[in-house]
C-alpha cells in the first residue's frame, strides 16, 4: 500500500523540490541585488539604506531556508 502511494506522490514531491530550489535561488539573487543597491546608496550619499539591507537579510534567510528544504526533501 505504501509503495503504491509513494509511486503516486513521487512526481509531486520532485516538483516541490525543484520549486524550492528555484525559489531559494531567486531569493538569494534578490538579496544580492538589495545589498548592491544598499552599498551603492551608501557610497554615493553616505547614508545607510537600512530598508534595502533588511530586505536583503530577510531574502537571504528565506533563500537559505528554501534551499535547505530542497536538500532535505529527497
Amino acid at each position: 500500500m505504501t509503495d503504491a502511494l509513494q509511486n503516486k506522490t513521487a512526481p509531486a514531491l520532485r516538483a516541490l523540490r525543484y520549486l524550492a530550489m528555484a525559489v531559494g535561488c531567486a531569493c538569494l539573487l534578490l538579496a544580492v541585488g538589495c545589498f548592491v543597491i544598499a552599498a551603492q546608496v551608501f557610497i554615493q550619499t553616505g547614508v545607510f539604506a537600512q530598508s534595502n539591507a533588511i530586505v536583503g537579510l530577510i531574502s537571504t534567510m528565506l533563500g537559505l531556508l528554501a534551499l535547505t528544504l530542497a536538500r532535505v526533501w529527497k
